[in-house]
């Protein structure tokens, strides 16, 4: 199955016109594929270039722009659409913030990526804008659920399926597949368990059916492409979970040994799992784009958000993870007393990983108004678990030496 289709609309360089009849035709050709390739999907997006404020949008018009957004997410039947705000931007002032703020408070439809770290470089002014953005934001609702819709990328590829980290380069539309794949690799994990088998099979028969499963998709992506005129940008075949109260990502790493998911072992396990993807895509001759890793989504996980109420994940072991993971710090109930500076610095250390290690990842971060480390969050959505307030650890620090931008001395 497909997680998602995700569609880039660069909605500054063409008109609402001539984008509603690509979406419009795009959405039949979608369905119509879809059938043929008994694959069905369970979302479309839309998703926006990162607004040049110099040229494409002047200060206080983003609310026109996502008003013609929202018009043509009812064209492709798209749910969710999500507005890239990249913060190396020099106009990207603190009066155009306030109002990306107002706007994801007043639509629910609307998530938002800021981007803070590119290639080699890091925005170190973006890190602390980020961090007072999701502080402000946290404060717009009683129980912190708008953060829901707030990301912060680190070198994530134009073409990232997975909301909120996604964005569109480039002056014609594309589309991109996240695939459902979690379910797959926990059927195999339990039936691993059960028959006593080696980590080498296991890896093998996941390796397998990942391989069909891209080379499925990498087809529908194709013919999908031909029939529309919407360039095909690749596919993303994350395990992330789905809040079904059984597809878990902690499922399919309990299964094949650490328990609970965050104890020794988990790291190695990761690396297992984010291997098979890299290797099935591989072999299946496949188009990339986005994570092609292991998603921690704590609050989006049921096992990820139990192995946090039993104190078996913390930021460092997340940010741990990352390494050899996904998506990064994902989901994450943190107090709403902590210091802005500490969270900028959670997205200083997330995007030097990033940039370091070469690889996409991202900051998603709820702070709970009114609720203390080990109080439980009250989201009360069908859609996200509830879990503890994750402890952030003790912070004394100084305002870090800065630059507005970074690049490391071999790289400057």
């Amino acid at each position: 199955m497909i997680r998602s289709l995700t569609i880039g609309v660069p909605v500054f360089t063409q008109s609402k016109t001539h984008l509603t009849q690509q979406l419009i035709a795009f959405n039949r050709h979608s369905e119509l594929i879809s059938q043929k390739f008994n694959l069905p999907f369970r979302t479309a997006r839309l998703t926006l270039p990162a607004p040049d404020f110099n040229s494409d949008v002047t200060e206080g018009g983003l609310r026109s722009v996502i008003d013609t957004v929202r018009d043509l997410a009812a064209s492709a039947g798209a749910r969710w659409y999500c507005l890239p705000i990249n913060l190396f931007d020099s106009n990207a002032s603190a009066a155009v913030l306030d109002e990306v703020l107002n706007l994801i408070v007043r639509d629910s439809q609307l998530f938002v990526n800021l981007i803070v770290a590119k290639q080699k470089t890091i925005s170190i002014a973006g890190a602390y804008e980020a961090s007072k953005f999701i502080t402000n934001l946290s404060r717009r609702s009683s129980n912190g659920i708008d953060n829901f819709r707030l990301g912060v990328s680190a070198a994530c590829n134009a073409g990232t399926p997975f909301f909120p980290f996604s964005r569109h380069e480039g002056a014609e539309a594309g589309f991109s597949i996240a695939l459902e794949t979690t379910d797959s690799a926990l059927s195999i994990a339990e039936r691993a368990r059960k028959e006593q088998w080696t980590l080498s099979q296991f890896q093998d028969e996941l390796i397998l059916k990942l391989q069909s499963a891209f080379s499925q998709a990498e087809q529908f992506g194709r013919e999908l492409e031909a029939a529309s005129g919407v360039h095909f940008l690749g596919i993303d075949g994350s395990f992330a979970p789905f809040p079904d109260g059984k597809t878990s990502v902690a499922s399919v790493i309990e299964s094949l040994g650490p328990t609970p998911v965050g104890c020794l072992g988990t790291v190695f396990m990761t690396s297992v799992l984010t291997d098979a993807i890299k290797v099935a895509a591989h072999r299946a001759n496949a188009t990339l784009v986005g994570f092609n890793g292991v998603m921690f989504s704590v609050l989006e996980d049921n096992g990820l958000a139990h192995a946090n109420n039993l104190r078996a994940l913390s930021l460092e072991k997340l940010a741990l993870f990352s390494t050899v993971c996904g998506c990064g710090i994902d989901m994450v109930p943190i107090p709403s007393t902590t210091f802005s500076e500490d969270i900028a610095g959670l997205i200083l250390d997330i995007s030097a990983l990033a940039i370091r290690l070469n690889k996409p990842l991202g900051v998603r971060l709820l702070p709970i108004p009114n609720k203390s480390v080990n109080e439980y969050t009250q989201l009360n959505l069908d859609f996200l678990c509830d879990g503890r307030v994750m402890e952030t650890g003790i912070s004394a620090s100084k305002p870090i030496l800065a630059d507005a931008e970074w690049r490391y001395g071999s790289d400057r």
